[in-house]
């Protein structure tokens, strides 16, 4: 009647000592893979979570670039256009810097950082005049980044060097589609492995249910077998008691005559 009310077959460490031992490695081995399906279906959540924040760095970058290429059209566009068109392309830089800055997981930032000033960034070295010796020159490292896009910037749409401009934004968008491959193959392999992990957890399982748990067909039968014989014994010492008490009734009437 325990195991079948518990549907265990083991119900205590002498029910069997060697499947109980099992049972307990199984147990050990279920809860470590259960702790890797957490972790792993967390990795996948902020797999899907920066994915998601590239998407939509992605898509500011493309404003951008259209941007870039309407202002490079100066001859049929006023100061006063670019200088819309500049305004816009202010705004999308700040966004950008703001999603980078703010977007976060589980209370984390997602981004390590300003994106506006390592997207596309590049270095080039020019040679400069000595303030101090003009007969002299020095090197100076100039880095563009899509920083340099806005007011007042190197490659700002009003006066910049918008060929410049268009590989900046060649390389950042270039460089977020790549981050997004990656973070993809990541996810997919993610994905691989929670497979794996819940086949894993279903053959332990399996493997430990095996051992543990109550085989209903039999221990109901021997349960119905066991009252059967019960109610057998019962009704056949009843008839035993009542032959007897009839035999005793005879014997008594017998001596009285």
């Amino acid at each position: 009647m325990e195991r079948i009310a518990t549907g265990k077959r083991i119900n205590r460490a002498s029910d069997d000592p060697a499947g109980s031992m099992a049972v307990d490695h199984f147990n050990a081995d279920l809860a470590s893979l259960n702790k890797k399906l957490d972790s792993n279906r967390f990795d996948q959540k902020y797999a899907a979570a920066r994915d998601g924040g590239n998407a939509a760095i992605g898509d500011l970058l493309l404003e951008l670039q259209g941007h870039i290429v309407t202002a490079a059209n100066k001859g049929a566009m006023s100061d006063t256009e670019r200088q819309a068109i500049q305004d816009q392309v202010n705004s999308i830089v700040d966004a950008i810097d703001f999603v980078s800055n703010t977007y976060t997981f589980n209370g984390q930032k997602v981004f390590g950082g300003a994106l506006a000033t390592t997207l596309g960034a590049t270095s080039t070295v020019e040679q400069k005049q000595d303030d101090k010796d003009p007969t002299k020159t020095i090197a100076v490292t100039k880095t563009l980044s899509l920083v340099s896009l806005k007011s007042g910037g190197a490659l700002n749409m009003v006066s910049g060097d918008l060929e410049e401009a268009q590989k900046v934004i060649d390389g950042a968008i270039g460089q977020n589609s790549s981050e997004r491959a990656s973070i993809g193959a990541k996810a997919k392999s993610l994905e691989s492995e929670e497979r794996l992990l819940q086949q894993q957890i279903e053959g332990v399982s399996g493997a430990k249910s095996q051992i543990e748990d109550t085989d209903y067909a039999s221990e109901v039968s021997n349960l119905v077998k066991n009252q059967v014989l019960q109610q057998a014994a019962a009704f056949m010492m009843q008839t035993a008691m009542q032959q007897i008490k009839q035999l005793t009734t005879l014997i008594g009437s017998a001596s009285i005559r």
